[in-house]
């Protein structure tokens, strides 16, 4: 079986480019997105105070620029800008309130404005534009912290030259610097200019958390007034002013992997409908671009297309299952953990557990618009991934990087790792150039679907030698699983056999077991895979906890107190356990048909353990409480925190009840929420989410970690209850449903 041609085509292209290769010039920061914005195929209108939008401090006029990242305004606006997409997580408000605090601005007066494509924006860290991997706070954090010291320096430096005093005298409050002797004080606004004029200082200190302002505190969401009334701008609504003769494009993909378009039968009666401009055959689809979207979905769905299956028409769920089984026990399979000191282990447990595909299904369907000129293209998207998505659109158009803008909408609908693709942004950038007019590509929840690149069907195996005392002295993993990295990093080596994100899980633990192997081996499949909420983590710890939970019940033994003797020599991790078993009442009794299952994980650098609580009756579950208690190091603001991690929970347990995508006569058979189906209100449990802090550890996101734990916990308790031991998922397999 061949990989899709569209995958092949659109993504693994841009490898050919290396970072050293994105030279970009002639990006300026205030260059960014259009001051005003109107709706798609709507009325033009203005953005509501606190949208994010690039150039926004322009409408205030005379903002100077400390650094790339903080300019400063006449009127005493600070604007930070930030190189990561909101997505939900929060970002848009706790990383300006860093900047505040160390800054000490006014609050009120902070903005933020969504960074262009360009190095200066890269991850301090990983040297890349994009958003996920819990990435936001860990690697940016720190640095915003820094800027907000330098900035507030220079100004120190700025108001002591002009007022004639010395630094050590002058104060900084909410915006302004004091000199609390004379009473005198000047606005940020008026030192802004003396102080980019200032050589920049090195190592300058920061605050202790003790003394910061907002940092730890619950914090109004600066995006939650637009989204709670209507006017926050996501990427299917947004289009830049001032950008004339947009046209809009609905799109079918081949029902097949490898299939392609032979022709439009009906082609010509499509064109001659009203508001219909052509009907373009790309190179897996075919596309129908109107004055209207809704025109173009309605010829499109009367479009009379003839597909070529392509080489995988044979490609179903039975047979993917089946290579998969084969590689678990045939391999080859890669060693990416060994130690193994000599055991004494008199007993052996072995398990297989077994995850199916999942969807991405953002609620906000896939969308870019984009404009093809001689010049260059531009494309406003929401988008994780502007970086690749730059050179995916350069090496398709045979243009130079720089000759490529790519501008994020305001908001993202939900990512969990779809939107670092540029599969979207690349449809309408060759409609664009095929047209010769802007144009905006949305999706439709079916093409949404079925042009997913899903997380990855997983397969593993894990195997025990127990001692005496009921303990593992030997642990052994091996999971078969395809990539989900290759395709938004593209220059990712896959001949050695291994995807480092789909290992996340199995190379590191807390757990002290003296021997321990894992083994991991890459299958190659024409299903399109993906980075998914999670990475590797969510499958390889669904099986380690499940499996750990075996051995304690094996061993007669609490599955909350038997955690802990694994982490003896471990206190942080102790205590995750205990607060958990003390907040999750562990130890009272629960009647018939309820059950408890737990579940820990240091996954993204947080330490998360979950108690899950069901009810069953037959076979309807109800997932009656999630108890968490999560320790990322530092708690930056506990409100947003918590949301995180529940709408993690939520996340995962659609995951794990329901959804699951299959395949037959070469392509996904689910095609909408009728039959991909997600938690709905009624199913959602009773949250009780506890924070713990460990200062001086390590920052941990907390965007990704929520899912990891939930899973496993839920199929714990599901044992608790039942004495059923699920192994695969979703529990839909099992003939469970929620109640």
């Amino acid at each position: 079986m061949k990989t899709s041609a569209y995958h092949e085509q659109f993504t693994a292209r841009p490898a050919h480019a290396t970072r050293r290769q994105a030279i970009l010039v002639g990006l300026s920061i205030a260059g960014g997105l259009a001051i005003g914005v109107r709706r798609s195929d709507a009325a033009t209108t203005l953005p509501a105070p606190g949208t994010p939008l690039a150039a926004e401090s322009a409408l205030r006029g005379g903002a100077t620029a400390l650094t790339d990242w903080v300019r400063i305004s006449r009127d005493n606006v600070v604007t930070l800008v930030v190189s990561q997409a909101e997505m939900g997580q929060g970002i848009s408000t706790t990383l300006p309130a860093a900047l505040c605090d160390e800054l000490d601005a006014d609050w009120p007066a902070v903005r933020f404005e969504l960074a262009p494509t360009a190095p200066a924006y890269r991850n301090p860290r990983l040297s890349w534009q994009f958003t996920g991997n819990s990435e936001s706070m860990q690697s940016f954090l720190g640095m915003v912290r820094r800027i907000g010291a330098t900035a507030r320096s220079l100004l120190v430096s700025a108001a002591a030259a002009r007022l004639g005093v010395p630094e050590t005298a002058l104060e900084v409050d909410r915006g302004r610097v004091l000199h609390p002797d004379s009473k005198r004080s000047l606005s940020f606004g008026e030192l802004v200019d003396d102080a980019a004029k200032l050589p920049v200082p090195q190592n300058v200190a920061l605050k202790t958390n003790s003394s910061l302002r907002l940092l730890g505190k619950p914090l109004p969401r600066v995006d939650g007034p637009a989204k709670a009334n209507g006017t926050a701008l996501f990427g299917i609504d947004y289009i830049p002013d001032g950008l004339s003769g947009v046209l809009f494009a609905a799109i079918r993909t081949a029902p097949t992997y490898g299939g392609t378009p032979v022709s439009v039968r009906n082609r010509a009666e499509l064109e001659q409908r009203p508001g219909v401009v052509r009907v373009i055959q790309l190179p897996t689809a075919v596309a129908v671009v109107a004055q209207r979207f809704w025109q173009a979905r309605a010829a499109l769905a009367a479009a009379d297309i003839e597909f070529s299956p392509g080489p995988n028409v044979d490609m179903n769920s039975a047979a993917l299952r089946q290579q998969a089984v084969r590689h678990l026990e045939q391999g080859p399979v890669k060693v990416v953990k060994e130690h193994a000191e000599q055991t004494t282990g008199v007993t052996e447990h072995t398990a297989t557990y077994e995850l199916g595909f999942q969807s991405h299904v953002t609620m906000e369907p896939m969308n870019a618009l984009a404009n093809v000129t001689p010049e260059g293209v531009t494309v406003w998207a929401p988008t994780q991934g502007q970086e690749l998505a730059m050179y995916a659109v350069a090496g398709v158009l045979q243009l130079r990087p720089e000759q490529v803008k790519i501008y994020r909408s305001p908001f993202l609908g939900g990512g969990f790792g779809r939107r670092l693709l540029p599969d979207f942004i690349i449809d309408a950038v060759l409609l664009s150039k095929a047209v010769g007019h802007p144009v905006k590509v949305i999706y439709s929840r079916e093409e949404d679907i079925r042009r997913d690149s899903f997380r990855p069907a997983t397969l593993q195996r894990l195997s025990a030698q127990i001692g005496a005392q009921g303990l593992p002295v030997a642990v052994s993993q091996r999971l078969v699983s395809p990539t989900i990295l290759k395709p938004v990093y593209p220059v990712l080596d896959l001949s050695t056999g291994i995807d480092p994100s789909a290992i996340e899980g199995m190379t590191e633990t807390r757990y002290n077991v003296p021997g321990w192997r894992a083994e991991f081996g890459l299958m190659e499949l024409p299903v399109p895979t993906s980075v998914y909420r999670t990475t590797g983590f969510g499958p390889s710890i669904f099986g380690l906890e499940c499996f750990i939970d075996e051995l304690a019940h094996r061993g007669r033994q609490d599955p909350l107190r038997y955690r802990p003797r694994l982490l003896a020599s471990d206190p942080r991790a102790s205590r995750v356990l205990e607060q958990l078993r003390l907040r999750s009442n562990w130890d009272r009794p629960l009647p018939a048909g309820r059950g408890r299952g737990v579940a820990f994980t240091d996954a993204f650098g947080t330490l998360l353990g979950q108690v899950v609580e069901v009810s069953v009756k037959g076979k309807k579950l109800k997932v009656e409480r999630i108890v968490t208690v999560a320790d990322p190091g530092q708690v930056l603001d506990p409100e947003i925190t918590r949301a995180s991690l529940e709408g993690g929970a939520v996340f995962a347990l659609s995951s794990a009840c329901k959804g699951e995508i299959t395949f037959n006569a070469g392509g996904p058979q689910q095609t909408n929420f009728h039959d991909y189906d997600l938690l709905r209100m009624r199913e959602a449990p009773r949250f009780e989410t506890h924070l713990l802090e460990s200062p001086g550890a390590q920052l941990g996101g907390v965007g990704e970690v929520g899912p990891v734990a939930t899973v496993p916990a839920l199929v714990n308790a599901l044992f608790a209850a039942t004495r059923i031991r699920v192994r695969q998922l979703p529990l839909a397999r099992s003939g469970f449903e929620l109640a």
